[in-house]
């Protein structure tokens, strides 16, 4: 196995992830694209072209290949390096950049591989990188592992409905105690927010419809229940229809923006600073 990383001048996460590596005796040849190693990174971007995520913005630095598995950006290098594909559902892309980092799913891997995670997120915090969390409900004894740790900037947690359509809507089972000690445990970071997308979803008679007012509002009182507070920040954001893959849900029309205020006062009612997404 040979280890590759190619890197940018001045990339701070570059950095953290060459001196992960380091640390933990993990053999590497470095090239720097904005120096000797621009030819080698050419050659290897046009063989690799599907694998390496681009934007407007250009490639995101660093970029690992071990001759046979592609990782791109710092938090997915350093999952890899530490435990293979077994973090690959907790960590994903960070969209952020600066001193903040996401792409950091609490609910979409094994309790069993928490420890592991932990790792990863307390290297990249004690780097100086502010760290941006995600939660559906899931996972809620991994949430309480990090608060005791002190691991994590900010948690925003997805409150995708109403408890009686939860685990349909996930699309995986979860119990009420769950999904209210997330709900509770999300609210003691320091910095956190709730947010509930106005969803389609399949009815029991197979029929397709968004989420009503009431439903939302039973969400909102979720969050009331579990925290005792009717005062948390919390947000309503409307669906992108194209982007759903069922598609009997892409049948139905966007909402029209007047229909979103009959959310916004059903949700009120239990948690007052709610708002609509602009």
């Amino acid at each position: 196995m040979h280890n590759a990383i190619y890197t940018a001048t001045g990339c701070a996460r570059c950095k953290i992830t060459k001196r992960y590596m380091k640390e933990n005796g993990i053999a590497y040849d470095e090239f720097d694209f904005k120096a000797e190693g621009k030819d080698a990174f050419a050659k290897f971007y046009r063989e690799n072209r599907s694998a390496i995520f681009r934007d407007k913005e250009g490639v995101e630095f660093p970029v690992f290949t071990d001759g046979t598995t592609i990782r791109q950006g710092v938090s997915v290098i350093i999952g890899h390096l530490v435990s293979g594909t077994r973090l690959d559902g907790y960590i994903k892309r960070s969209v952020l950049h600066g001193e903040w980092i996401d792409g950091f799913d609490i609910s979409g891997g094994d309790p069993a591989d928490a420890d592991e995670l932990i790792g990863v997120l307390s290297y990249l915090q004690k780097s100086g990188l502010k760290i941006q969390m995600t939660t559906n409900g899931k996972n809620s004894s991994v949430l309480e592992k990090l608060l005791e740790k002190k691991i994590g900037h900010c948690l925003i947690m997805d409150v995708v409905g109403p408890a009686h359509l939860y685990s349909q809507m996930i699309g995986d089972e979860i119990t009420p105690d769950d999904l209210a000690r997330s709900i509770k445990l999300t609210a003691r970071f320091d910095e956190y927010r709730f947010f509930t997308t106005i969803s389609p979803v399949v009815r029991e008679d197979e029929s397709v419809s968004y989420l009503t007012p009431e439903e939302i509002g039973e969400a909102a009182k979720m969050i009331e229940a579990a925290t005792g507070s009717k005062k948390h920040p919390y947000l309503l954001r409307t669906c992108d229809i194209e982007s759903l893959s069922d598609l009997r849900l892409k049948s139905l029309e966007p909402l029209p923006p007047a229909a979103l205020f009959k959310y916004r006062t059903a949700a009120r009612r239990y948690q007052v600073m709610t708002e609509l997404e602009k």
